[in-house]
């Protein structure tokens, strides 16, 4: 009773938890891109749960040709300090796909690669199911993280991200940030990305960290 007590307390105190909220936009010869991303995390004991939003819109001579985001929930179990298993629930649209929206659920396995002061990596391996417009399917999932603290105020990350599927995904966000305060960064974040259309797009980013 003690220990489950303790986790609805770790769960629901907002001391444990961190995120980020990031606003980015590019404006060229009239030409407006947008992007909202949201990152919340908070661990229990043992358990660690991460929610992640994104949306991505582009307007070119007056006509929307990006509209896309997703939302993902992460559940995480340590039962290493460099071994994880995790469960994931993931919701992605895309107005401009032959298959606008797709719906998974996956298990994986995580590895902490490296862990120090200044630089971490992380890389995933999951199995699925996805369910999309025209039907359900086997999903493989593989993913890549790491970050890297350039200067004391200076921080690189790159996240990448593959599914093999019918029609594959191929995702990645490259960030640099500087940190103005303890809460506030700005910098630049690019976003790859092929479903099936490539789309790649480079943003002023400005983020407010909690």
């Amino acid at each position: 009773m003690k220990k489950l007590l303790l986790i609805l307390c770790l769960i629901t105190n907002p001391v444990y938890a961190s995120g980020q909220i990031d606003f980015g936009g590019k404006l060229d010869d009239g030409d407006l891109s947008i992007t909202t991303s949201v990152d919340y995390t908070w661990p229990a004991g043992k358990f660690e749960r991460d929610i992640e939003f994104d949306y991505r819109y582009k307007d070119e001579d007056d006509i929307r040709s990006t509209s896309k985001g997703l939302i993902e929930f992460k559940q995480r179990y340590e039962f290493h300090n460099k071994h994880y298993t995790f469960g994931l629930a993931r919701y992605d649209y895309n107005e401009f796909r032959p298959i606008n929206s797709r719906l998974q659920s996956s298990i994986g396995w995580g590895y902490k690669i490296l862990r120090t002061e200044r630089f971490k990596m992380s890389n995933e391996f999951a199995i699925g199911a996805l369910h999309t417009d025209i039907g359900n399917e086997v999903l493989f999932r593989n993913s890549l993280w790491f970050f890297y603290e350039v200067a004391p105020k200076l921080n690189f990350s790159n996240k990448f991200l593959y599914e093999a599927a019918d029609e594959p995904l191929i995702r990645n966000e490259t960030s640099f940030d500087y940190l103005l305060t303890d809460k506030i960064k700005i910098g630049l974040k690019n976003i790859y990305t092929e479903d099936p259309r490539n789309d790649n797009i480079l943003y002023f980013n400005v983020g407010y960290i909690f």
